[in-house]
């Protein structure tokens, strides 16, 4: 009998709790929550957003809230509350409008299939593709989607290697200068760094610019933004951490911006601060006033005159 349901599943690097992320979460001890609690909470959500392509949402249509993660994921709601804020700070999820929890990264995790038949030929495809390999004699159907570590190292070390293809940069070249400029933005941050390797530094930007297509200018730019932050100042300390973590960085100084962003409006002054003044009336003197007056401004004449002779 076929079987035509789809399948999801997580694909987990066995690095994959060596990233600076993990290690921070494990590291948290906040009251009774251990680091542990927070990296299963975090696994037990990246499984449950798989078929919504990072969305936390029940059935595909009502989000997830901190009650309801509470229950799927058996912790407390104070722990799940605990865990989201932890996860936003980090980068690891977004809470989009709509209140739906977002899995950043889960597009890295994702594995999915529609039948056995189907996992086994893509397994069996991926091996036709290594040369060295010419035909599959027994298979596992237990064993999941893998590709043979030989393979992965050989690829990574040509195309991520921070010491291939150039390590002779000057001051005039680009790539160096960014490198010279990132070193002395941590340096404000800590006197006591010491001296790397710039050229490494140098090139792993170049590859960033050539192979990831990163503009220079937003390069150099993000290094002042990431040592302004009070997060990444302390995790973006070579030029492979700024390449490595580009995207994660400009997705949260693009969110920063946009909230710090005010609408400025045009102040108007209230209607009694533009009316005019009220102005005293003049007070008219009678004919006796009028003679009164004139009479006292002879006599000072007099007296004036008097004293000047």
């Amino acid at each position: 009998m076929s079987d035509n349901k789809k399948y999801y599943y997580l694909k987990l690097k066995d690095n994959f709790f060596e990233s600076d992320e993990l290690k921070i979460l494990q590291n948290y001890n906040s009251g009774k929550n251990e680091g542990y609690v927070y990296s299963d909470i975090l696994l037990k959500m990246y499984l449950k957003s798989l078929q919504g392509n990072g969305a936390l949402l029940f059935k595909n249509r009502i989000p997830y809230k901190a009650e309801m993660l509470a229950t799927v994921t058996n912790h407390s709601v104070g722990e799940v509350k605990d865990a989201i804020e932890k996860f936003k700070a980090l980068g690891l999820v977004e809470v989009l409008d709509d209140g739906a929890i977002f899995m950043n990264d889960i597009q890295l995790f994702v594995g999915k299939s529609s039948t056995e038949a189907e996992r086994v030929k893509a397994y069996r495809d991926k091996l036709k593709s290594v040369k060295k390999i010419e035909s599959v004699q027994m298979y596992d159907k237990s064993t999941p989607e893998i590709r043979d570590k030989r393979l992965e190292i050989r690829d990574k070390n040509k195309n991520n290697s921070p010491h291939s293809d150039k390590l002779n940069y000057g001051p005039d070249d680009r790539p160096y200068q960014i490198a010279q400029h990132l070193l002395g933005k941590i340096r404000e941050n800590n006197p006591e760094f010491k001296q790397p390797n710039l050229q490494h530094w140098a090139n792993d930007i170049r590859l960033a610019h050539d192979r990831d297509k990163r503009d220079y200018d937003k390069l150099d730019n993000m290094v002042d933004w990431c040592q302004n932050d009070d997060f990444w100042q302390a995790n973006i300390l070579s030029g492979k951490k700024l390449r490595d973590k580009y995207d994660r960085l400009a997705a949260q100084a693009n969110r920063k911006f946009k909230a710090n962003k005010q609408v400025r409006t045009k102040e108007t002054l209230p209607d009694w601060a533009t009316e005019p003044a009220p102005t005293t009336p003049k007070k008219q003197l009678t004919p006796e006033q009028q003679a009164a007056l004139k009479q006292r401004m002879a006599k000072l004449d007099q007296r004036n005159s008097e004293r000047s002779d």
